[in-house]
């Protein structure tokens, strides 16, 4: 027998009503039609003590019972509600789940003022900068992110309708973002900015929504941003931050623009411009680290160092992936590798894992030293390989010549189809006619019979 008499959100299904949660109002907004501006009902994000989240959905008509009574992070005890899966096609979703719940005439919703099992503040589901860009064509679902504040936030007047935008760059260690908070949204975060914060400023950001545009985070009317948080994420974060092995990558003119593409052809042919970085890494106690952005580089260890013989159209470059980069494609370390006995056997085998690589089409962005362009050195280190792309053959329009087409004059054309053997036309085929055969035949002697007598014949009638 439990002794817990309430639900979970992760055990929540449609096959009953009288489900019993206790949640806490994470987040709440008006769904307004974005056309009429009529307004549809209220949205809720609650969350359980197991830090299950879920989206709720209150119909207009039943709003007014409720009005004043919602507030964000505050707890309820709910019960009598209909859960519901979504279709597939809805956009914007604010918890990554296929299901929801929405209140009914018959749901209960009341404050929970007893002092019971403790459920957190917030609840997240948190990625990394580097996979907003990879979630820019995903308009499912609105994506929470945490991040350094970089720079101060600035409000800047946009031109279309006279509307109202706060811009600031966030950083997680290894990306940049940009973040754009428009209207009465962005006027509150300016607003908390200026109380007395501690540096560096670390923000969680919930339910943004990613913009085509820049690939900028922007507001959404779920967005909530927390300042400074309790959360284990802020806590880790800073912690980085005080062991010196979270770095800051500066930005340039070019992150704008976005890294370019060459050709290996090209890439023989770089110039100084595109030398990454020429600072040696230096020991600072007794940890190998980058003078200017501090970057901490481990002790020597079991890695990878995977050297591939790469070729486009242009010409072959020797290119070098990384530990990291091996690992996030092939889902192994070298351990993992090294104690499977199928991978190497006696030694002499090369891991079929690691072969996976040949004969697939990759975007690699790599790393141009100094060594490169001044020394001559034609080995290049990659710093992140995309996915493979299925390759089934070269389908470039400049590897294929267009075959000539002679003209050719016609003449005395005929309109008419010649009879077929199902036609209907009345001309006939002329059959060929068999060759003549000459045969030679032995003559005979006519005798002379006489005359013949001429019978006469009577007419004779018959009547039936």
């Amino acid at each position: 027998m439990s002794f817990n008499k309430y639900d979970t959100v992760k055990d929540l299904n449609d096959s009953k009503h009288d489900w019993i949660l206790r949640v806490r109002a994470q987040a709440i907004w008006k769904g307004i039609t974005k056309e009429t501006k009529d307004f549809r009902g209220y949205n809720v994000i609650f969350i359980d003590d197991c830090n299950g989240r879920i989206h709720d959905f209150i119909a207009a008509a039943l709003c007014a019972k409720y009005e004043g009574y919602l507030i964000e992070g505050q707890l309820y005890k709910l019960n009598d509600f209909s859960v519901k899966y979504y279709n597939g096609d809805e956009t914007s979703r604010s918890v990554r789940t296929h299901k929801h719940i929405y209140f009914t005439n018959e749901t209960k919703f009341i404050k929970d003022e007893e002092d019971r099992m403790k459920i957190e503040p917030q609840s997240f589901d948190l990625f990394s900068l580097e996979d907003v860009q990879n979630n820019i064509n995903d308009n499912r679902y609105l994506i929470d992110v945490v991040d350094v504040l970089d720079g101060t936030p600035t409000k800047i007047a946009y031109k279309k309708d006279d509307v109202e935008k706060s811009n600031v760059k966030f950083n997680d260690g290894r990306s940049y973002a940009n973040v754009t908070f428009f209207n009465e949204f962005g006027d509150s975060f300016l607003k908390a900015m200026k109380e007395n914060l501690e540096h560096p400023v670390i923000i969680i950001i919930t339910s943004a929504k990613i913009n085509e545009w820049n690939v900028a985070l922007t507001n959404y009317p779920a967005t909530r941003f927390y300042i400074n948080s309790s959360h284990y994420s802020v806590k880790e974060i800073r912690s980085r931050i005080a062991e010196n092995s979270f770095y800051v990558t500066h930005l340039d003119d070019q992150d704008d623009k976005g890294i370019p593409t060459f050709t290996v052809k090209d890439l023989f042919n770089l110039t100084e411009d595109y030398i990454e970085c020429d600072i040696n890494i230096e020991l600072v106690d007794r940890k190998y680290q980058c003078g200017e952005c501090h970057k901490i580089y481990p002790y020597p260890d079991k890695r990878y160092q995977l050297t591939s013989l790469c070729s486009d159209n242009t010409g072959t470059v020797p290119i070098i992936w990384t530990d990291e980069e091996v690992i996030r494609l092939c889902g192994k370390t070298v351990y993992d590798i090294i104690a499977d006995d199928e991978e190497v056997e006696d030694g002499d085998k090369f891991p079929t894992t690691l072969q996976e690589f040949e004969k697939k089409e990759y975007n690699i962005t790599i790393i141009v030293t100094k060594e490169n362009v001044k020394e001559g050195s034609k080995v290049y280190t990659a710093t992140k390989i995309a996915a493979p792309n299925e390759m089934s053959g070269n389908h470039s329009p400049s590897q294929k010549e267009n075959s000539e087409v002679k003209s050719t004059e016609i003449s005395n054309v005929n309109m008419r189809s010649p009879p077929t053997g199902n036609s209907t036309t009345e001309k006939i085929r002329v059959r060929k006619r068999p060759n003549a055969l000459e045969c030679t035949l032995q003559e005979k002697t006519v005798t002379d019979v006489g005359k013949f007598k001429s019978l006469k014949t009577e007419s004779v009638s018959y009547f039936l």
